[in-house]
């Protein structure tokens, strides 16, 4: 008999850890994913930024920041 409990807890433990594995892989993959995301998100900001053109004027480049800042657009 109790080899018997012996063979069911064994295979139960064994379908935890099989469980636990397959949590821990989708956890890893959201957070790889995420991580992506973020990466195109500020990818796809950055090149926003820079194909804005303001020409050599600081103080202008200066008022038109201090405008979005006020706002409060994304770029």
């Amino acid at each position: 008999m109790i080899a018997r409990l012996q063979g069911w807890l064994a295979a139960l433990a064994g379908v935890l850890l099989a469980l636990l594995g397959v949590y821990a892989a989708g956890r890893r993959d959201a957070r790889q994913r995420a991580a992506q995301e973020a990466d195109e998100a500020y990818r796809k900001t950055r090149e926003r930024i820079d194909e804005v053109d303001l020409g050599s004027d600081p103080d202008l480049a200066r008022r038109w920041l201090h405008k979005r800042g006020q706002s409060g657009r994304d770029l």
